[in-house]
């Protein structure tokens, strides 16, 4: 590379610059330079470790993302305890200390509330008595396949430098890359340990765009929940997440986007008394001082109990609690394994 580099900047031939390096080097007069002898090794103690620990959870502490070049700015305002630790030194000792670089999460089971975290345990407590009581489980969730779903990577011939060269040579260029997404389906399915139960697919192409949730709603939800209740055994139990169109409430309490007369009308056919000078947010939280007098379950939950079966909800942000989750991966997989669009 150097001789190469020396070449061009010189206008010299290689084989000059070759020479006139061997002649040099037969006379003495090119040496190469000697190791130094290597890095310099840091040795932490205790004290040391645990400060550099608290930099780390300082940025932690001001929710700001510490990538290493700010940590390592930290580490230099503090010579007395971290002596000439450089950038490459520093990441290495993160590395003993066991921080990993990893993707952010969008939640973190540390940073949980109180509620999740009870709701988590109440799930695990009563999927367990169910299994216990040899109940048929059954797991339902949704996902969408674009068009131009395929893998990511694949070989390719890097020896092949044009279109030309490939014609000449009998070869492709390679695999056609989709041109986009494409269209979208979106999947409705149910499964057990057994399989996907028969007749309990749900098959559409989606319309939008955005996020596939937004063509799902509770009213073909629920025509299809209450098709497939005809298709599970007596005391089944049915583990959902809380998707809006899975949420929708038998009575419908006014919210704070609720208009200001339908929240009178609903207080009025409630016999509740209200104040007609009263402003929206005066309204809102009368109602809420009668909420749970009034019935707030799920629409579903009522389908599934009048047929003797039972609804069960994921706790938010758990989806790792639905196997159903590892099915859609492989059936993703397989597709873009197979997609020739």
């Amino acid at each position: 590379m150097c001789v190469h580099r020396v070449s061009v900047l010189t206008g010299v031939a290689k084989s000059t610059v070759y020479r006139v390096v061997k002649n040099q080097k037969e006379q003495g007069k090119v040496t190469r330079p000697k190791h130094s002898g290597g890095r310099t090794t840091i040795n932490l103690d205790e004290h040391g470790k645990h400060m550099l620990r608290s930099i780390v959870h300082g940025f932690f502490a001001k929710n700001e993302p510490p990538c290493l070049k700010k940590i390592h700015e930290e580490v230099l305002t503090k010579p007395e305890i971290f002596p000439k630790m450089s950038l490459p030194a520093t990441h290495k000792q993160l590395s003993q200390l066991n921080f990993r670089c990893v993707k952010r999460g969008r939640r973190s089971i540390l940073l949980e509330s109180e509620n999740i975290v009870a709701w988590r345990r109440k799930y695990l407590r009563q999927i367990k008595k169910y299994r216990e009581e040899k109940r048929s489980i059954f797991y339902l969730d949704e996902t969408w396949v674009n068009e131009g779903h395929v893998r990511s990577k694949t070989w390719v011939d890097c020896s092949l430098t044009s279109r030309r060269q490939a014609f000449v040579d009998g070869l492709t260029t390679g695999l056609r890359n989709p041109s986009g997404k494409g269209r979208r389906l979106i999947v409705l399915h149910i499964g057990s340990d057994h399989g996907f139960v028969d007749n309990g697919l749900l098959l559409f192409e989606g319309r939008k765009t955005t996020d596939y949730h937004e063509e799902m709603n509770a009213q073909r939800f629920e025509a299809w929940f209450a098709e497939i209740l005809g298709y599970l055994p007596e005391g089944a139990v049915i583990v959902m997440d809380n998707a809006s169109y899975h949420s929708r409430r038998c009575e419908k309490i006014p919210t704070s986007s609720t208009r200001k007369q339908d929240m009178r009308d609903w207080l009025t056919s409630k016999g509740i008394a209200y104040e007609e000078q009263m402003i929206k947010a005066e309204l809102l939280q009368l109602i809420a001082s009668f909420r749970q007098n009034f019935d707030n379950k799920h629409v579903v939950d009522e389908m599934a109990v009048s047929q003797n079966k039972v609804v069960l909800r994921l706790p938010p942000y758990h989806c790792e609690l639905n196997p159903i989750e590892l099915i859609w991966a492989q059936i993703k997989d397989e597709v873009a394994a197979k997609n020739n669009i």
